[in-house]
């Protein structure tokens, strides 16, 4: 019975088409974006070959519905499968055999599935060396099984630049639009429409335009996020850059002075480190400074790298200044180690009060003062403090 070998033939198509998912989640995972376009337009395709070629055909032969399905879930499965395998095959970094191979096989099966609707012998039959062209799909497929790279088959591929250019977001649009277009050009010249085709095209494109603007949409604000943190974050510490602190200042300003507070501090005995053991060790002690400063907030506390040894810290209330400053002293006190030796410095630190109708640059700049006024009686190993 045709229907039912049409029937079996599709469960040998949905099996490889599994195959091939699998092939194309793991290769393909850092290809999404690209995976997703290539899918669109082989189903695009697809479409447009059943409903200009092999529709006609079949009902020129009298095709049984269940015939008709099974033609179509094989035509479109395997155009989907290809167009993904495509796309992992062209962007590999390296060439894995398995993979072409696959690829060849679902290929070879697809042009199977056309010529046996297009072939057909003077007893209205399929021809007999389609049949052949089935023996050649599988024999591509069992080489792809049993070759050597089928071992790294499922290895993540390279990840491409995901660039959705306009050319392309038109020609995906214009992939989109096939089946309907050719529908409705055929309902206008008075041919036959295979209705089911349009629903179930369209029923498995949405989902997939619905991925990929998705991806679109994190990727944005994935670039915004990461953006925001090139301007706002200083790229050697990663504390919060001069921006975000004075950006910071004039909100709490905002809020009321009450109880706010800067800290300015700069470090004793900086240059000589970074003099002596070269510029990475003195980066190094850079950061180490930045990782124990974290440590020394509370709760809403604010600290950040102004530029060079420079650090600010911002806090709010009636003991900020005393219970910071403490746990500064405590970690001056400590050695830091710098390109491969102990090292010791300090910190002057200038701390101003916020006072009633004062700006961003009044209250960081009497910090700053301040800390000019606590370098007086600097100590490399012990915090100096004025306050004002």
């Amino acid at each position: 019975d045709d229907t039912a070998s049409a029937l079996f033939i599709s469960c040998g198509h949905l099996l490889v088409l599994t195959a091939a998912i699998v092939v194309v989640f793991q290769r393909g995972r850092g290809d999404a974006g690209g995976v997703i376009d290539s899918v669109i337009t082989a189903l695009a395709l697809g479409s447009l070959l059943w409903n200009v070629v092999l529709l006609p055909a079949m009902t020129a032969q009298d095709a049984t519905i269940g015939a008709q399905i099974a033609g179509f879930l094989n035509v479109f499965m395997l155009a989907g499968a290809l167009g993904a395998l495509v796309r992992v095959s062209l962007v590999a970094s390296r060439r894995v055999p398995a993979v072409h191979l696959l690829t060849v096989g679902i290929a070879l099966a697809l042009l199977a599935n056309v010529a046996g609707v297009l072939a057909v012998d003077a007893a209205g039959g399929r021809a007999e060396w389609t049949y052949n062209v089935y023996l050649y799909a599988y024999a591509a497929l069992g080489c792809a099984a049993l070759h050597p790279s089928v071992a790294v088959i499922t290895q993540p591929g390279r990840a491409p630049d995901d660039h959705l250019t306009g050319a392309r977001l038109a020609f995906l649009g214009l992939m989109l639009a096939v089946a309907p277009l050719v529908g409705g050009g055929r309902v206008l010249f008075g041919l036959p429409v295979d209705g089911v085709l349009i629903a179930l095209s369209s029923a498995g494109l949405i989902p997939l335009v619905m991925v990929r603007i998705g991806r679109l949409s994190r990727a944005r604000r994935t670039a915004e996020e990461s953006l925001h943190r090139l301007a706002t974050s200083d790229a050697l510490t990663g504390l919060p850059n001069r921006s975000a602190c004075l950006e910071h200042v004039t909100a709490e300003l905002d809020r009321g002075p009450d109880d706010l507070v800067v800290l300015f501090g700069d470090l004793d005995g900086f240059k000589p480190v970074n003099d002596r053991l070269g510029h990475a060790a003195g980066d190094q002690l850079l950061v180490a400074v930045a990782d124990r400063l974290r440590a020394c907030l509370r709760e809403g506390d604010l600290v950040s790298r102004l530029g060079g040894d420079e650090f600010v810290i911002v806090s709010r209330g009636p003991d900020a200044v005393e219970a910071i400053s403490d746990r500064i002293r405590e970690m001056v006190a400590r050695p830091f180690v710098a390109g491969g030796e102990e090292v010791r410095i300090g910190m002057s630190v200038g701390a101003a009060h916020a006072r009633s109708g004062d700006t961003t640059d009044d209250l960081v700049g009497r910090a700053d003062l301040a800390m000019y006024e606590a370098k007086r009686a600097k100590s490399v190993g012990a915090l100096s403090l004025a306050t004002v």
